[in-house]
């Protein structure tokens, strides 16, 4: 019976995390429902296997949720490509953990006057800190600095992408990343952003977006960079 109870506990959490993934009009409903039901099979483990037992649970509970997070990541992104019929490519999987941390820093959710803030002045020194460590990271990598010296890029140029990005709307999660700051730490995504929006480039909005809709795309379902 405690075998049943922790495989259904497991598939709920999987489906909870799944469900963050994915997008649409009963996202929220969907969400209530399973919550609903993570609680229900969590009174039932007090009730029927005692106060301790069920305290295991609840801790299991955010276990099993985090280990199937990648899993549920490379779900979701196989159920949207499919429903939306957009180009088949392969998903890129969850940040590092490194990269993880530095996006939860610049990706907190924060009020239209502090992402004003951002914009015009840098935002507060914790998120200064995060881009400052996002450069950092990105700077260590070797494939990043092959395409920095390709395009002619320094240190200050990936900020300056990053504040561009984010003036377009690449400030946004997707597939379990920051765009704005994953589009700048991989080499084939940061080739892509100063192909479309790098020094010299022509700043056509319309042309920008459109490379913002495929950097979510990417990061989302796993969408080939169309460079051309």
């Amino acid at each position: 019976m405690i075998y049943v109870f922790h495989a259904a506990l497991a598939a709920m959490a999987f489906l909870v995390t799944l469900n963050g993934f994915l997008k649409g009009a009963k996202k929220a409903q969907i969400d209530a429902i399973l919550g609903a039901m993570v609680v229900g099979l969590l009174v039932v483990g007090f009730v029927a296997f005692g106060w301790m037992m069920g305290a295991v649970a609840l801790i299991l509970a955010f276990v099993y949720a985090g280990i199937s997070r990648p899993l549920a990541a490379a779900a979701a992104a196989r159920l949207l490509s499919s429903a939306s019929g957009s180009p088949s490519g392969r998903y890129r999987g969850l940040p590092d953990p490194v990269l993880g941390r530095i996006s939860r820093s610049l990706g907190r959710q924060r009020s239209p006057e502090q992402a004003l803030d951002d914009l015009l002045h840098g935002g507060s020194s914790q998120r200064i800190d995060a881009r400052s460590d996002l450069l950092d990271y990105c700077v260590a990598k070797p494939g990043i600095l092959e395409v920095m010296q390709s395009f002619d890029l320094d240190r200050s140029d990936l900020e300056d992408l990053y504040f561009a990005l984010m003036a377009v709307g690449a400030g946004q999660w997707a597939g379990g990343h920051w765009v704005a700051a994953s589009a700048l730490a991989y080499p084939d995504s940061l080739r892509f952003v100063a192909k479309k929006m790098g020094r010299g480039q022509a700043a056509d909005r319309d042309e920008t977006l459109r490379a913002v809709y495929a950097l979510v795309m990417h990061f989302e379902r796993g969408a080939p960079l169309a460079e051309s």
